[in-house]
């Protein structure tokens, strides 16, 4: 299951009007050729960079890079949320789950009305800590701010949290809301799909996914359900030709593995 964290991840910009001080002593920063001087703004400007540097280098998979970007950042600007978050982002991303909740905490703290922060909160309790109910309060929380312009992906986000609770009343309307605030979403389709399948509503599940399909390009999750589909329904055709785009689009994925050990 794959939550929308926060828009544009890598267009993150620092807002941190701070009063210039008289101190002028330069550093040269380690690595990545940024200089600072002792002044607050360069100290922020640098910590916008080493930021951008951080987030670039987690989604290269350059996780040891990021880090030492990432602890320069908060260096430089330690009561900077955008940093924490990166931090928060990037212990997410390694799987140190306590030390994530940590710095998620300190944003939240830093800047508790962001809307962009709660629906990255709450991602990371529904995926990393399982604690779906309180995933949603702070889904429900980023939607209610009259600023946030993805309510769409937020709802979307609540409902696959819901889904893995196995609300699926409140999944369906949640996926609702997020086709409502965005048509142009299109795993709420999924989700809906997904949801109806577990509750063994195999037509309308089928249904769901040829919707899917029709506004979007295939993915493994997808492709497997489709094949799931098939199977219950006791349709060879399309059982043959979900397989054989999974393991043509996507061999080496889990849904690719699952597949084959099904047909093992």
């Amino acid at each position: 299951m794959k939550l929308v964290l926060v828009p544009s991840l890598l267009a993150i910009t620092l807002l941190m009007g701070c009063e210039t001080t008289q101190k002028t002593t330069t550093q040269n920063a380690t690595n990545d050729q940024i200089q600072t001087s002792g002044r607050t703004q360069d100290l922020d400007a640098a910590a916008e960079k080493r930021l951008a540097l951080g987030l670039g280098y987690i989604n290269r998979g350059l996780f040891e890079r990021a880090k030492k970007n990432l602890l320069k950042a908060e260096e430089y600007a330690p009561d900077s949320a955008d940093v924490q978050f990166g931090l928060a982002y990037y212990y997410q991303r390694v799987l140190e789950v306590e030390k994530a909740e940590s710095y998620y905490k300190k944003v939240i703290r830093l800047d508790p009305k962001n809307p962009d922060y709660l629906n990255a909160y709450g991602a990371f309790l529904c995926t990393s800590k399982k604690e779906y109910e309180k995933a949603v309060t702070y889904f429900l929380k980023a939607v209610d701010k009259p600023e946030y312009t993805s309510v769409g992906e937020s709802y979307e986000n609540a409902g696959f949290c819901t889904l893995e609770a196995g609300d699926f009343d409140m999944a369906a309307i949640y996926f609702q809301k997020a086709m409502t605030f965005n048509p142009r979403l299109t795993r709420p389709l999924y989700g809906l799909a997904l949801m109806s399948f577990e509750q063994t509503q195999y037509n309308k599940a089928e249904n769901y996914l040829l919707k899917f399909e029709a506004k979007s390009k295939p993915n493994a999750d997808s492709l497997l359900l489709g094949y799931k589909i098939g199977r219950r329904l006791n349709d060879r055709f399309s059982m043959e030709s979900y397989g054989e785009k999974l393991t043509q689009l996507f061999p080496n994925s889990e849904q690719a593995l699952i597949y084959r050990r099904m047909n093992g």
